[in-house]
């Protein structure tokens, strides 16, 4: 069987794109491969190991967790299931970070996950100067640090790994600090009925208090570790419909603090800029 026919027996099971990335990923091609060789034979074992593939996606497991690759910002990163998988609006955290990211700058990604905030932004825009003294991705999950190292190395990026809950294995926050973080910011009741998360960790998806629970330890752990006259910029992703009550709580827990808020691809509220002084 050919690629053209393999991709036609499955054109009613599952979305074509994914269609062809299964089978790129099976074949060990790119997908350009896949649109220019339509006539390419594809052997018995590869066959079935792309059905099995076809009727896991259609169980609900995305693309990303099996070929176990997700692209963020041009950059190609590994996933599993102990990581979040990127997203596209995620992106715009980045670039609102690389906007006024310096050699200077220490960072602190929070939550890192598969590690692609901080090595993108690494890649992108510190490539020079950057160093593990310098930036840091902290993450509570042992298994999510391993893959976020992968990947680092996979990029040639220097970054310090820390295992730790939010900020608390630090004493104080450097002068001049960039605090990133995508936390889990769903309620139980929007997981349970969101069924295409369902396949992630839930460790990454899911907090208490209307799903703001993390965001407010952090920002109360940030208040405590900054220091007088000290330059802290905090980017975090949210739930449009959270803007309000976050608002509530930054006011509460900072004097004067400066808030941006960033719309996503859906044109939605997505990331918050919180600027210190």
């Amino acid at each position: 069987m050919t690629i053209f026919q393999t991709i036609q027996k499955y054109k009613n099971s599952i979305d074509k794109l994914d269609a062809d990335l299964l089978l790129a990923f099976v074949l060990g091609k790119s997908r350009e491969f896949i649109a220019t060789n339509p006539k390419h034979k594809i052997p018995l074992l590869q066959k079935i190991r792309f059905a099995y593939l076809v009727s896991k996606r259609k169980a609900g497991w995305s693309v990303a967790v099996l070929t176990k690759h997700k692209e963020f910002f041009g950059l190609d990163f590994k996933v599993n299931k102990n990581v979040l998988i990127p997203r596209p609006d995620t992106e715009i955290m980045v670039e609102k970070v690389l906007e006024i990211v310096n050699s200077k700058t220490t960072l602190i990604d929070v939550g890192t996950g598969s590690g692609c905030v901080p090595i993108s932004i690494i890649k992108k825009g510190l490539s020079i100067n950057s160093s593990s003294k310098n930036v840091f991705a902290v993450d509570v999950s042992k298994k999510a640090l391993k893959i976020a190292k992968q990947n680092a190395n996979t990029h040639n990026v220097k970054i310090a790994f820390l295992k730790g809950n939010l900020l608390s294995i630090f004493s104080k926050l450097p002068e001049q600090t960039i605090i990133t973080a995508n936390l889990p910011y769903l309620t139980e009741k929007q997981f349970q009925e969101e069924k295409s998360i369902q396949k992630e960790p839930k460790l990454a998806l899911v907090a208490k208090e209307s799903g703001l629970g993390l965001y407010r330890k952090l920002l109360e752990q940030i208040k405590d570790k900054k220091i007088q006259k000290q330059k802290i910029n905090i980017f975090l992703e949210i739930n449009p419909e959270q803007k309000t009550e976050l608002s509530k709580i930054i006011k509460n827990i900072f004097s004067n603090p400066k808030t941006h808020f960033y719309k996503d691809l859906s044109n939605r509220i997505r990331i918050v800029k919180i600027s210190l002084k």
